[in-house]
């Protein structure tokens, strides 16, 4: 069962394709609902809504290392592309028990910073594509 307290965050990871972004220092998840509009002559002054459509995002910040798996080169690469890939955003409280969030999503933004006397990162958000999987798994 899962510990009833406030977490860290380094035991928080995004992974894409099965593999954790390498030396990420934050990642986040956005999952937003629109809403439309249900006003009309019987609701008077004030307006009212019903629930629309979902949508989703991840992202992640990371220092730069080129040979490393998934680094920047290879974000890119799938930028480009347009690939379409499995992302996952894990907070894992020990080896029995988890947490995940999983889609297929696209990247929609890829800044690199260098900035003088200090390390290059760069930063990765994914538009998820279709529906955002929750999993939790709780062991003894």
């Amino acid at each position: 069962m899962f510990n009833s307290e406030v977490l860290d965050g380094v035991n928080m990871i995004l992974s894409v394709n099965g593999t954790a972004l390498g030396a990420s220092s934050t990642c986040s998840v956005e999952i937003t609902r629109a809403e439309r509009t249900t006003s009309n002559k019987d609701t008077g002054i004030w307006d009212t809504f019903a629930p629309g459509n979902m949508s989703w995002t991840m992202s992640s910040e990371n220092f730069v290392d080129f040979g490393g798996e998934n680094n920047f080169a290879e974000m890119y690469d799938f930028m480009t592309a347009g690939t379409l890939v499995d992302v996952a955003c894990e907070y894992a409280q020990d080896e029995t028990n988890t947490f995940t969030l999983t889609g297929k999503a696209f990247i929609s933004s890829l800044p690199l910073t260098a900035p003088k006397g200090d390390n290059i990162s760069f930063s990765v958000s994914f538009r998820g594509s279709g529906e955002l999987t929750k999993t939790v798994v709780e062991g003894v």
